[in-house]
């Protein structure tokens, strides 16, 4: 073969070569690009959700339906609340709720954010809460994870109070 057709089979070969690279690099992001778009959730659905369920949340607890309020949280969720132990699995969220309800409280709450990462979001807002001729306010967070049938479940449910401790 002579020098100037080594050159040009060089060129042509380099050139599809480089043609065919071109087409599997662009196949492979392509290929990226779509199983990204298909394991993501661009839409927030927690949002409308769990503000839904706060009235729903608000109601049942107002009326002191325990059950309906331990709905709200997973089987292995976490209750937080002021000078309580912390409640750990539905059977134990059920009995401090109860308690609680025991004393006829009449609860308000807002979320003031919401925000969601996948399959998990938190709320974060304010409370007042009044029991027995006692106010109490102040602000919480629950971190939300969605279940296998899409519903979105509690998984850990803080309170936060800001009223000044008894005798302070």
């Amino acid at each position: 073969m002579s020098a100037a057709a080594a050159a040009i089979a060089e060129i042509t070969g380099g050139g599809v070569r480089d043609r065919i690279g071109r087409m599997r690099n662009a196949l492979v992001f392509s290929l990226l690009v779509l199983v990204g778009c298909a394991t993501s959730k661009l839409t927030n659905d927690a949002d409308p959700y769990i503000r839904t369920a706060a009235d729903r949340f608000v109601r049942a607890f107002n009326a002191g339906n325990a059950e309906a309020v331990t709905a709200f949280y997973a089987d292995d969720a976490v209750l937080l609340l002021p000078n309580a132990p912390i409640a750990r699995g539905k059977a134990s969220i059920r009995g401090t709720v109860a308690a609680v309800a025991g004393l006829h409280p009449t609860l308000e709450f807002g979320p003031d954010r919401i925000a969601q990462s996948g399959d998990m979001a938190y709320e974060s807002g304010h409370y007042a809460m009044t029991m027995g001729g006692n106010r109490d306010q102040g602000n919480y967070v629950a971190v939300w994870r969605r279940q296998s049938n899409g519903d979105w479940k509690m998984v850990a449910d803080s309170v936060v109070s800001t009223m000044p401790a008894a005798g302070h």
